[in-house]
C-alpha cells in the first residue's frame, strides 16, 4: 500500500511547478528570501499552500477534526455536509483538517470530486476508481466500462472490515452531484458508509442552503444529516485579519520581521482600507481580494522588497474595469456613435430600435453641429457604410435583436442596445473622440 497519498503526491507536483516558475519569474538580483517571499506568498493566492492559520473557524475545525479522526483512527464510518457561501473557507478548512489527520501517522486515502467536472455517475465513478487505482499501485488497471468501474468500485468499498485502509471521500460543488439522474452515486456512497465495512467519510461542500432538500428519500434516509454551516466575517476588523494572514510570512524566521512589520503599515493605508473596505461590502469574498494581490506580490524585487499601497490600487482599478466598456474603447468612431444615438433613443424611453432610427439619431446630431459650425473634420457617413457599422455591433453582441428574424429587411429588424447608459458614458469618457461627440455622449448636446 503507498504512504503517500494522492493528494499529497498531486499537491507536491504542483508545489514543484510553481516554485520552478516563481524562481524563472523572480529577478536573477533578488535574495534569497524575497525568492521564497514569492514562492510562498504565490502559492497561497492559488490555493495551492494553505493559510498560516483559519480564522474565525475554531468551532468548525474542531467538529470535523474529530468527525474525520473517527474515521481515520477508529474505523468509524461518518458523513457530512459544509454549507457556506463562496469564499468562506469550506475548501480551506478541509484541507487544513486532512493535513493535521496526516500527521498522526495513520494511513488513508483521499478521494477527490468536483461537481464540475464529474457531470455524470460514469466520469465520477471512473475517477474514483483512478484515484483508488493510483493509491493501491494499480494504476496501469484499464476499466473498459461502466459496469467493470462501479463492480470494481464497490469491491473496495463493501469487500473490507474496520482494519481496512480508511477512504476520504471529498465531493466539491455537492449539489450538483443531486443533480444526476436517480442519484446512484450518492446512494452508493452514503449506503457503503452506513454499512460500517470499510471504514470511510463522506465530505459534501456546497453553497446551497437547500442542498438536502435535493436528495431523494433513499439517500437522505442513507446520510447522517451533520451540516457544518460556514459563514463570512461579521465584521469588517475579521475580514482584515483575513486578508491580512494572507500575506503575513512566518513569524519563527527573523528575515521575515521587516517584511511583516511593512505589512502592518500597509493595512493601516486608507487606499487598502478602502479597497477591503468595498469587497466587504459587496460580498465578502476573500477570493476578490486574493486577485488584487497578485500583481502587488508580482513586483516584489531587491529594489521593491515590500508591498505598496499604489500597487493594490493599481490593481484594484484593473479588476473593477467593466469588460464591455473596455470592449468599447477598441470599436471604431462610427460604432460609437450609432451607440450614443442608442443611448440618446433610450433616454427618450424608446427601449427597442432599428437600424433606420438610429441612423435618423444620428443625421439628427450631424444636421445640429453643423448648423451650430461645430462639426469641423466630421462628415455624414452613408446609410450602407453605417449598416455595416451597426451589423458589426450586432457581431459583438453589444446589440441584439428582440424577435426572430422572418422577411423583414435587416435595417427594419428590431433591436436592444446591452448596454446600460452609464457604460455608455464611462466609455465615451475613456474614447479618444472629438469634443463634440464627447459632449454629445455625456448628455451635454
Amino acid at each position: 500500500m503507498s504512504k503517500r497519498t494522492f493528494d499529497q503526491i498531486e499537491s507536491s507536483n504542483i508545489k514543484d511547478k510553481v516554485a520552478k516558475l516563481t524562481l524563472e519569474q523572480t529577478p536573477k538580483h533578488a535574495p534569497h528570501n524575497i525568492i521564497k517571499t514569492h514562492a510562498l506568498l504565490l502559492a497561497r493566492l492559488n490555493g495551492i499552500e494553505l493559510p498560516s492559520q483559519l480564522y474565525n473557524l475554531d468551532s468548525e475545525y474542531n467538529t470535523l477534526y474529530k468527525l474525520v479522526k473517527q474515521t481515520v483512527t477508529s474505523g468509524e464510518s461518518n458523513s457530512c455536509l459544509l454549507i457556506g457561501n463562496r469564499g468562506t473557507g469550506k475548501t480551506a478548512l478541509v484541507r487544513t483538517v486532512l493535513r493535521d489527520l496526516q500527521k498522526l501517522q495513520n494511513e488513508f486515502c483521499i478521494v477527490k470530486l468536483n461537481g464540475l467536472t464529474e457531470t455524470n455517475d460514469r466520469l465520477a465513478l471512473n475517477e474514483i476508481a483512478r484515484q483508488l487505482a493510483i493509491e493501491q499501485d494499480q494504476s496501469d488497471r484499464s476499466f473498459t466500462s461502466f459496469a467493470d468501474s462501479f463492480d470494481y468500485l464497490l469491491s473496495l468499498l463493501k469487500s473490507g472490515d474496520k482494519s481496512s485502509l480508511p477512504v476520504v471521500f471529498i465531493l466539491d460543488e455537492f449539489d450538483l452531484f443531486a443533480q444526476h439522474p436517480k442519484q446512484a452515486l450518492l446512494y452508493n456512497l452514503f449506503d457503503a458508509a452506513q454499512s460500517a465495512q470499510n471504514p470511510m467519510a463522506v465530505i459534501g461542500l456546497t453553497c446551497r442552503l437547500d442542498t438536502l432538500d435535493l436528495l431523494e428519500k433513499r439517500v437522505k434516509s442513507r446520510f447522517s444529516h451533520r451540516q457544518i454551516y460556514l459563514f463570512p466575517s461579521s465584521n469588517f476588523g475579521q475580514f482584515i485579519e483575513v486578508a491580512k494572514g494572507t500575506l503575513l510570512l512566518p513569524s519563527d524566521e527573523e528575515e521575515n520581521k521587516a517584511f511583516n512589520d511593512s505589512l502592518e503599515e500597509l493595512f493601516q493605508n486608507p487606499i487598502v482600507n478602502g479597497i477591503l473596505r468595498r469587497i466587504f461590502d459587496l460580498s465578502k469574498d476573500i477570493r476578490m481580494f486574493h486577485k488584487i494581490c497578485f500583481p502587488p506580490v508580482c513586483k516584489l524585487s531587491k529594489t521593491q522588497p515590500f508591498l505598496l499601497a499604489e500597487d493594490f490600487l493599481e490593481s484594484s482599478l484593473v479588476q473593477r474595469a467593466d469588460s464591455k466598456t473596455e470592449l468599447l474603447t477598441g470599436i471604431s468612431l462610427l460604432e460609437l456613435i450609432l451607440i450614443i444615438s442608442m443611448k440618446k433613443l433610450l433616454e427618450k424611453d424608446v427601449l427597442s430600435f432599428n437600424f433606420q432610427m438610429v441612423y435618423d439619431e444620428y443625421k439628427d446630431f450631424m444636421n445640429e453641429t453643423q448648423v451650430k459650425g461645430m462639426g469641423f473634420g466630421m462628415k455624414l457617413y452613408k446609410r450602407p457604410v453605417a449598416l455595416k457599422a451597426f451589423e458589426n455591433l450586432q457581431m459583438f453582441e453589444l446589440v441584439c435583436p428582440t424577435d426572430v428574424a422572418g422577411k423583414c429587411p435587416k435595417e427594419y429588424r428590431m433591436t436592444k442596445l446591452m448596454l446600460e447608459q452609464a457604460q455608455v458614458t464611462e466609455a465615451v469618457l475613456k474614447y479618444n473622440c472629438p469634443s463634440m461627440v464627447k459632449k454629445w455622449g455625456t448628455g451635454g448636446a
